[in-house]
């Protein structure tokens, strides 16, 4: 059983998300392994596990019980500047420029902090350069030597700078503090998404829980991998894990210049990174080796996935339904391109979602075929407990002269 499995195992009679718990947990192996571990991108740059966390849900949807789980590891480890409470982007690059004290009197002067905070927009003093500050110290691997603060009123100099992060919020709060240029400007691209709209469980907590959240449990594990130090054994197309990762990336991302995806947030372009990271937390979470495993690759790939659709999800409102057009365009395409059975054109939800799941999340279908169902275009049907879409041959046939004109118009013009 790995760290996180244990995580898991002791938190499941809690009523927050189980993701949330999951994503803390990720979160806090990556505050306290800071860049003390790393993995060489093919001799290009070196890859540091640190990640920024985001759980998404309603107010009341029991965010808190995950963050102050990790937070109080992270400061029982003591190792990383933990910084929480109300801050200012000014207050945060002091504290990592500062020397921090350590048991036996020791100082710890490594720029590594982890910002922690059950609510973002309440912690996060508004300031129009926060985001892109948190933007550029994600990046590590390209922060190596001094990072500079050159402002009229304080001037320092960061060495090395490292910072992880574990925020909530809900959307209204995101939407009010969250401006457009943060999330199609890359910060939304470095942070991991996780999206939830119910609990895991309901408990009353009039009984005792069996297994109690009991930080110091997870403690003496955490500072067996903060001791580790060095690089992660490189990726092969000689072993699995390698071969895996290859095979994925090269089909991954020739599927987006073939059906030539647009990704305003920037998540698609760190994607491949971004799976790395979570294998390397994922692999130290097994066992205090620098080594991806093949187990660790597998579920990395997999959780990944899931989380791009809270990407997805988080930002379906900002720019309103007019976003939808290329979405809705696809679709279109699919069901004229679809064969025709009795008079109807049609293809499944789980379909649609699978073949556009880099355009499409399920919120955003829900939205588009409401539209096109009041628009009497194209109508959801149950086949057998399967939702279905379809669309008639005489709407099929309209829209293809439809669009045969408006090119012949074109092409005229």
């Amino acid at each position: 059983m790995s760290w996180i499995d244990e995580i898991m195992a002791s938190t499941k009679e809690m009523e927050s998300p189980r993701s949330f718990f999951y994503w803390s947990a990720l979160a806090t192996i990556s505050a306290v392994v800071k860049d003390n571990v790393w993995l060489n991108r093919g001799g290009a740059f070196n890859l540091y596990p640190n990640i920024y966390v985001m759980l998404l849900a309603g107010s009341a949807l029991k965010k808190g019980a995950p963050i102050a789980l990790s937070k109080d590891i992270v400061r029982a480890v003591n190792n990383t500047k933990l910084i929480v409470g109300r801050s200012s982007i000014q207050g945060i690059l002091a504290k990592l420029q500062r020397g921090q004290s350590e048991p036996g009197g020791k100082i710890n002067a490594k720029a590594a902090g982890y910002v922690v905070a059950s609510e973002l927009s309440s912690s996060l003093v508004e300031d129009p350069a926060a985001f892109n500050c948190l933007t550029d110290l994600y990046d590590r691997h390209w922060n190596s030597g001094d990072w500079e603060s050159l402002l009229k009123s304080e001037q320092f100099t960061i060495k090395n700078p490292i910072l992880s992060m574990l925020v909530a919020t809900n959307d209204p709060h995101l939407k009010e503090f969250v401006k457009e240029k943060d999330i199609y400007g890359g910060f939304f691209g470095r942070m991991f998404v996780i999206k939830e709209e119910k609990v895991s469980r309901l408990n009353s907590l009039v009984d005792e829980l069996e297994f109690p959240p009991n930080p110091d449990k997870f403690v003496p594990y955490m500072k067996q991998i903060a001791a580790l130090s060095g690089q992660f054994k490189n990726l092969s197309k000689s072993e699995p894990q390698g071969k895996l990762y290859d095979e994925w990336y090269m089909d991954f991302y020739g599927q987006v210049a073939k059906q030539k995806i647009e990704d305003p947030t920037g998540t698609i372009g760190r994607f491949g990174d971004s799976i790395l990271k979570i294998a390397m937390l994922l692999s130290l979470s097994e066992r205090p080796v620098l080594e991806i495993t093949m187990s660790a690759m597998e579920e990395s790939i997999h959780v990944c996935e899931k989380f791009m659709e809270g990407i997805r999800r988080s930002t379906i409102n900002v720019k309103g339904k007019a976003q939808f057009a290329d979405q809705k365009a696809l679709i279109i395409g699919e069901m004229l391109s679809r064969s025709s059975t009795d008079g109807v054109r049609r293809i499944s939800r789980e379909q649609l979602l699978k073949k556009f799941w880099m355009h499409i999340n399920s919120d955003e279908l829900d939205i588009i075929m409401r539209s096109f169902d009041e628009n009497k275009m194209i109508k959801p049907h149950n086949m057998g407990g399967v939702l279905v879409y379809e669309m008639t041959d005489q709407i099929a046939n309209e829209l293809t002269n439809y669009f045969a004109a408006k090119k012949k118009k074109i092409g005229e013009s």
